[in-house]
């Protein structure tokens, strides 16, 4: 997938899809679905877009770098960067007059509740837009699954509560993250329970602090895994970390390897013990995580 930031110019026609797109759950892949039906439909290149910054400074789903990943995976053949100081002060119409005259868009597609330009523009004045320049459109309805809107909000929701379960539901893949291992404190390996440690953007991660059961893809191969979110109060650290150990793998420093991991089973709270075989013996439980699915 390429990815453009937004007014640098790019050769080609494209269909593009316009939002934020931070999770990709289904309402987002219901609009990636339309878009490349209607790059096919008029020969063109299925784009999308995204904030590369962070905007509104909340903890998002996903990172720009695991969105532009999914992207890829729905089918995005060019994802369109935008950022926040370049296009905040816009109105609705100086955006769509900024994309229109940089990028050969020969269709839109977004979702009901799209919003855009500093003027709080929507769909009405996307459509009347299109019409104007002769541009396809297509607005995709809301989704309900379940009996839930699917939102970013919802899935959100979900994992503040630590209900993974519910969000790969709205997500259709289990939530996860990804990154490069990294160097820890080691503390893991000296106690017999030897991690491995992700670097993840402070605003990376929108999950309640606590275990988890989960599943971890590294080096070709997938293991069973526990991951520790959060703090680690046993031995004083408050700074935030993820943690992972992985069940079965006895091998070389996995140190500098690129890592999936997908949260499966919420387990329990982050808390302090007061010896350090008490943390282990309560890791050993929370091993068997899938015995309490």
């Amino acid at each position: 997938m390429v990815t453009v930031e937004f007014g640098k110019p790019y050769d080609g026609k494209i269909c593009v899809a316009l939002g934020y797109f931070d999770g990709m759950h289904l309402g987002h892949r219901k609009i990636m679905e339309k878009t490349i039906e209607a790059a096919t439909e008029n020969n063109c290149v299925p784009a999308i877009s995204t904030f590369a910054d962070n905007p509104n400074r909340k903890k998002t789903i996903y990172s720009y770098h695991e969105r532009k990943r999914l992207y890829a995976e729905c089918g995005a053949e060019l994802c369109l960067s935008l950022y926040y100081a370049r296009v905040h002060s816009m109105t609705g119409r100086e955006f769509l007059d900024e994309l229109t005259k940089i990028y050969r868009v020969e269709h839109i597609v977004c979702g009901e509740d799209y919003g855009f330009g500093c003027d709080g523009c929507g769909t009405d004045a996307l459509k009347k837009y299109c019409d104007e320049k002769g541009i396809g459109l297509d607005i995709v309805p809301l989704y309900v699954y379940l009996g839930v809107k699917v939102s970013s909000t919802a899935v959100k929701n979900f994992l503040i509560a630590g209900d993974v379960d519910s969000a790969r539901k709205l997500l259709s893949v289990p939530y996860h993250v990804s990154g490069n291992v990294v160097n820890g404190d080691g503390r893991g390996r000296f106690i017999g329970v030897p991690t491995i440690n992700m670097s993840l953007p402070v605003d990376a991660m929108e999950i309640k602090y606590g275990v988890y059961g989960t599943y971890t893809e590294i080096d070709g191969k997938r293991y069973r895994s526990v991951t520790n979110v959060g703090p680690r109060p046993t031995f004083g650290q408050s700074k935030f970390a993820v943690e992972t150990h992985l069940l079965g793998y006895d091998g070389d420093s996995l140190l500098g390897k690129y890592a999936v991991v997908y949260f499966y089973k919420y387990i329990r709270p982050v808390r302090k013990y007061g010896k350090a075989e008490e943390l282990v013996a309560r890791i050993e439980k929370d091993k068997e995580w899938e015995d309490l699915c």
